[in-house]
């Protein structure tokens, strides 16, 4: 008989998607790298979609998951109408030179659940807008200020999707608490904390970024990010 080791005995066999990406711009990458926003995020949203729908209340779940697509929809089409606003400039002038990215980084995941698929596809649609983006700022067909505004409202969209999407775990969170469900949200936590659920180059950079942030920080994803107090490029 096959013998069973003790650590993974009580092991839950979870379902998840190995995927490598690369992002190629600095300002999507800093969505990915943004200290541990990211991570929270797949937490947040496998908390959604598994752990909290099993122990949560079946409305209150109902309600979060509609919110969840709604604000991912929302956000996936405002990037389909830019994009296409950029390729019509594009095509506008036969076309753009593709710009080539110095330092493009690698990201490896486990996708474990359907919508952090989705926030991965809109963070990778981000790159590729940005990537548009920079081809008609060297054709000369954008200013530097337009470049730089449209650069940062594309980041902060995504970005601040990430807010909402964690926030909206919360609300579930709280609501299995109230239904007496902390104890459970207490184990699901910390499976979920042991769990290797991102790795790769963007990862690397922000624990070697923890003793000296400002050395690995890109200058021009600073400049993009100076107006708003709430988010720098240092990694947390």
């Amino acid at each position: 008989m096959a013998q069973i080791s003790q650590s993974n005995k009580h092991a839950f066999s979870k379902p998840v998607l190995d995927q490598t990406v690369t992002i190629h711009s600095q300002n999507a990458q800093y969505v990915l790298q943004r200290g541990r926003s990211f991570v929270l995020v797949v937490r947040a949203l496998y908390a959604i979609s598994v752990v909290l729908r099993i122990i949560g209340d079946d409305d209150d779940m109902d309600q979060i998951e509609a919110l969840v697509s709604e604000r991912i929809g929302a956000v996936a089409q405002r990037l389909t109408d830019e994009q296409a606003r950029l390729k019509q400039l594009a095509e506008g002038e036969g076309g753009v030179p593709v710009p080539r990215y110095t330092n493009p980084r690698e990201v490896r995941l486990q996708l474990s659940s359907p919508a952090l698929a989705q926030y991965l596809r809109l963070i990778v649609r981000l790159d590729q807008a940005l990537m548009l983006l920079d081809g008609l700022w060297f054709a000369g067909l954008i200013s530097n200020k337009q470049r730089k505004d449209a650069t940062h409202d594309l980041r902060r969209l995504v970005y601040g999707l990430g807010r909402e999407l964690i926030d909206l775990e919360r609300r579930a969170r709280d609501s299995a608490v109230r239904r007496g469900q902390a104890d459970a949200l207490l184990a699901a936590d910390a499976d979920a904390s042991g769990a290797s659920i991102v790795t790769g180059s963007l990862v690397e950079v922000e624990k070697d970024a923890e003793g000296s942030d400002s050395s690995e920080t890109d200058t021009e994803a600073e400049v993009a990010s100076s107006s708003d107090k709430d988010d720098t490029t240092k990694d947390d």
